[in-house]
């Protein structure tokens, strides 16, 4: 791998590893500090391809993770619901991407968090899990601003800082890192792939097409988890984990994810806005970041606005 993105190349005696946070197939995350310009020490997640798994895929979407991530931060502050980029380890092997350490984890661990809490108290929390919604949509405008596609927006890869912010993640693929039931393996024109297929738009599963509104059929998915407290997502009448042909026919027939338990109709509608067949009668992620922030109550207003929705 040559070196890329001098300018944003760090010195390696500025990062202390602590210890590995995710392992997986492709690679690994390591947590560390990195001592800033400023002068200070601030966490840091450094992610790493796997030196025995070296494979061209796992490569091209690495330098593709840094491309991105190095495009959204041109003017270097970013945005706050993108995980924060802080540079590149290319000089020595194994090379790393540095981002910002998520206190909280992964947004579908945080889930998995309310639903146990919502077990004890009956709280919901769907003002929370809203805000993570608007947050996500967002950010998701910002990549749409700089015509930059994820490619496998979910909930496993959006993560929650330590003041509950959700920041999108993982611009590589992140099969590269973490082994997960959601990736499906499939052989795409001779080389080996692993596709996260529930998560993925019609167009994408058809015809390999990406797109900003292939990741908004992608966003309704991962509201779709936030509505259901992280749940995987099942189609009605296919198996848990369908291959391409399956859910291709499921999804033809018009076969969608069904509304969740205590998921309000309104943000269900939304939701199925997001899985419509044509391409660009989809929300643009600022009409859905407007739709979802219509649900949440102003913080001025003397009084809630009913939508018919309990905020516990």
């Amino acid at each position: 791998m040559e070196t890329l993105l001098s300018p944003w190349e760090l010195d390696k005696q500025d990062i202390h590893f602590e210890h590995m946070i995710g392992e997986g197939e492709f690679g690994h995350v390591v947590r560390g500090r990195l001592r800033v310009p400023q002068g200070y020490q601030v966490l840091v997640a450094a992610k790493s391809i796997r030196p025995d798994r070296v494979t061209a895929s796992a490569v091209r979407d690495f330098r593709r993770e840094m491309d991105i991530l190095a495009r959204i931060h041109e003017d270097k502050d970013g945005h706050p619901n993108v995980v924060k980029f802080y540079g590149v380890l290319t000089k020595s092997e194994p090379q790393y991407i540095v981002v910002e350490y998520a206190t909280n984890e992964e947004l579908r661990r945080y889930l998995w968090s309310l639903r146990e809490q919502f077990k004890v108290t009956g709280h919901r929390k769907l003002l929370e899990r809203l805000g993570f919604a608007s947050g996500v949509a967002s950010g998701l405008s910002e990549l749409a601003r700089l015509k930059i596609v994820h490619r496998d927006i979910a909930a496993r890869n959006v993560v929650i800082s330590d003041r509950k912010v959700a920041k999108i993640a993982d611009f590589g693929l992140s099969r590269d890192v973490y082994v997960s039931s959601a990736y499906k393996r499939t052989n795409q024109g001779g080389e080996e792939e692993l596709l996260p297929l529930k998560w993925m738009a019609l167009e994408s599963l058809r015809d390999g097409v990406y797109t900003c509104e292939s990741d908004v059929w992608s966003y309704g998915v991962l509201l779709w988890e936030i509505a259901s407290f992280g749940e995987e997502p099942r189609y009605a009448g296919g198996p848990m984990h369908p291959d391409v042909c399956t859910l291709l026919e499921l999804l033809r027939k018009g076969v969608r994810l069904q509304q969740p338990e205590n998921c309000p109709l309104s943000v269900y509608r939304i939701i199925r806005s997001c899985w419509i067949v044509d391409p660009s009668k989809r929300p643009t992620p600022e009409e859905l970041l407007q739709k979802i922030d219509q649900l949440r109550p102003r913080r001025d207003a003397a009084h809630l606005v009913d939508h018919g929705i309990s905020w516990q």
